[in-house]
């Protein structure tokens, strides 16, 4: 494994002007390296970057014996991926590892379940058990992925399942988030299709805090409507929370994917307008992540792009949005 390797970290020209909480933070990639926690540790103090949800990887892919090149990433080739529950082992170790100054900045969650294992609710409460007072969350798991979903051996995902239903009311029971990758469509798909999946999931426990992570999007997910589906969500499902991280902000905040559209308005403006005023509606259930993936060699872009949406908002949201929703959401010990 490759740990604290030293990266050319990318620099940003822009004034920090927000101190922020990265909602959404891998430290290990599908191969479960990374850049290690010191450079983490700077690539943070370049970008505003006070504190950080952390959590490995929760899938491995598998590096095929007939294939020569290593695959770097999930797409890389076409090897299947499967589920691997050590990443949190190494996570907690690596963490465990760093001085003070660096530990006191991450607030780790745990991962590595299958959920479609009826066990993993199990496995989840032997890892909290053997790591006492140290996890703060469960996530990122994943649901319904796209190319994931389908390179990942076993049966298909989905968040309302019985092995989610045991894992919310754990959660529920310990006090800790869930985060949860569940694409709102299929990919290519116009209507949103496994809507439903995730309002069952919000409403079987309403004790358990869902993490919706980049609001139901990833690669090739085409909704026009997503801004009114999430302000029905939030308006229903009051333990319904949402990260604005990954592609969601470039396709859906910048308007790069909407304004393909003919009959949309080819203007970044006012697509970053519309959801600045859903997150004034709702001012204590957005949060903003950079969901980078083991390694940080352009980290301070990925905070400082979201400053054009900070800025639509007011101070007070502002804040919240950045850091104190996420600090609200996580286990206190």
């Amino acid at each position: 494994m490759i740990f604290d390797k030293k990266t050319d970290i990318q620099t940003v020209t822009n004034d920090l002007k927000y101190k922020i909480v990265d909602s959404h933070l891998h430290f290990l990639d599908f191969t479960q390296n990374s850049d290690g926690f010191p450079e983490l540790a700077r690539a943070m103090d370049m970008s505003g970057v006070s504190e950080a949800i952390i959590f490995g990887m929760p899938l491995v892919k598998k590096w095929n014996n007939d294939m020569k090149k290593p695959p770097l990433y999930y797409l890389s080739d076409d090897s299947r991926c499967y589920y691997y529950s050590g990443t949190d082992h190494i996570l907690a170790h690596e963490l465990m590892c760093q001085p003070e100054e660096i530990r006191r900045r991450f607030h780790p969650f745990c991962c590595g379940v299958d959920c479609t294992d009826k066990y993993a609710a199990d496995q989840i409460e032997r890892l909290l058990d053997m790591y006492p007072d140290f996890w703060q969350g469960i996530g990122e798991i994943m649901s319904r992925h796209d190319d994931l979903t389908a390179l990942t051996y076993g049966e298909g995902l989905r968040i309302n399942n019985p092995t989610f239903k045991r894992i919310f009311d754990l959660a529920a029971d310990r006090g800790l988030p869930v985060l949860v990758h569940h694409n709102i469509s299929p990919q290519n798909a116009t209507e949103p299709e496994y809507r439903y999946e995730l309002e069952e999931a919000l409403s079987f426990n309403r004790n358990c805090k869902i993490i919706w992570a980049h609001i139901g999007i990833s690669r090739r997910i085409e909704i026009e409507e997503l801004l009114i589906i999430a302000g029905e969500l939030l308006h229903n499902h009051p333990n319904l929370y949402v990260d604005i991280s990954w592609v969601f902000f470039e396709n859906y905040v910048k308007g790069d994917l909407m304004s393909k559209m003919e009959h949309f308005n080819n203007s970044t403006t006012i697509f970053s307008e519309m959801w600045a005023v859903l997150i004034e509606k709702y001012p204590d259930r957005f949060m903003i992540g950079t969901d980078k993936v083991g390694h940080w060699s352009n980290y301070p872009a990925e905070v400082t792009k979201y400053y054009s949406l900070l800025d639509k908002l007011s101070p007070e949201t502002a804040e919240k949005v950045c850091r104190g929703n996420a600090l609200n959401l996580i286990k206190k010990y």
